[in-house]
Order: C-alpha cells, then sequence, then structure tokens
C-alpha cells in the first residue's frame, strides 16, 4: 500500500524492515508505482532542473532573489539554499546506496533549515552554483550506473524499503515542486 509524499511521490507504508517477509521486507520493496519512469527520464529530468531555475533567476537583481513571496513563504533565495541542501544529501546517500546494500539512510527534517542554516543571508547566485556543480556530480554519477544498480535497496526509517530508481524519481518530483514555487513567486 502507498500514500503520497508531500511532494506527491509515492511512498510505502511499511512497518521495520526485516529480511524473512512481510510488510518492510526485502520482498516488499517500492519501485516507484504504475508509471515508472525510465532510467534515462530521470537522469534527464534531474539534469534540467538547473537549467530551468538557471532561466528563472537570469537577469534578476539580488533584490528580486531575495525578495519574499507575496504570501510571505520563501523567496527564491530560500528555495535554491534548500535544493543546495537537499543536493548535498543526495549526493551523500547515492555514493552510501553504491557502497551498501540495502544502505539504511538518514532522515532528514528540513522545516527549520531555513533557520538554522541562516537561508535568507545566503548569496543566491553563489548558492545556486553550488546547486548546479552538486546536481552535475549527482547526474554524471548516475549516468555512469548500470540498470541493475538503480535496483539497488534504499532503506528509509520512516518510509521503508524503496529502490534507488524510486529514490531518484522522489528526488525530481521534490525539485518539481519548488520549480513552480519559485515561478510562483517571480509571477
Amino acid at each position: 500500500m502507498t500514500n503520497k509524499s508531500r511532494w506527491g511521490a509515492m511512498e510505502p507504508e511499511v512497518g521495520p524492515a526485516n529480511e524473512q517477509g512481510g510488510p518492510g521486507s526485502r520482498l516488499d520493496v517500492l519501485t516507484i508505482d504504475e508509471q515508472v519512469r525510465p532510467i534515462a527520464s530521470v537522469i534527464a529530468a534531474l539534469g534540467a532542473v538547473p537549467v530551468e531555475l538557471g532561466r528563472l533567476i537570469e537577469g534578476r537583481s539580488r533584490e528580486d532573489l531575495i525578495q519574499p513571496a507575496q504570501d510571505g513563504g520563501w523567496g527564491l533565495v530560500e528555495i535554491i539554499s534548500h535544493l543546495r541542501d537537499w543536493e548535498v544529501i543526495h549526493v551523500e546517500r547515492l555514493e552510501q546506496v553504491l557502497a551498501e546494500d540495502p544502505a539504511t539512510v538518514q532522515e532528514h527534517d528540513d522545516s527549520l533549515w531555513a533557520i538554522e542554516h541562516g537561508y535568507r543571508d545566503l548569496d543566491p547566485r553563489e548558492t545556486f552554483t553550488e546547486f548546479v556543480h552538486l546536481r552535475e556530480q549527482l547526474v554524471e554519477r548516475l549516468a555512469s550506473l548500470a540498470p541493475s544498480e538503480w535496483q539497488r535497496i534504499v532503506i528509509l526509517p520512516k518510509r521503508g524499503r524503496v529502490t534507488l530508481h524510486w529514490l531518484m524519481s522522489s528526488l525530481y518530483d521534490h525539485d518539481t515542486k519548488h520549480l513552480v514555487q519559485a515561478r510562483e513567486v517571480l509571477a
């Protein structure tokens, strides 16, 4: 059984992971859903995010980029910083997944990152450059993987067992949510 995550990606409803079968077992792995994005599409989509984000910020002043949303929510500086912080985590997760099978990755609560990491005080263009560099690393590494490596198991303690394919597709869903948010901020 699955639930929609806050990013629209499907997440499994599973209990504690075990190797004996039943909920949360190696046999109960969420791959994505019935409409699996092909690996090449996931790689291309992840590679396109920095390009799209770059188009959105091109020609914008620093003031435009640090301006909060009209509803008081995140402006571009928070969105870019948030994406960069998650990118650091995903680059690390990928290396862990390739080194361990299954790989139990740490869950992260990003709800206070904007405050804890001082997003408002960061240089949005510098942060964007960092995000682009990290995303290029991730995409390059993903493109080098064999199809079988995309099926490696990732254990998310709060969500259960998923594949690397599912994890990277969920990353794109997360990116898409924030690209929509960025467009709305600039509208």
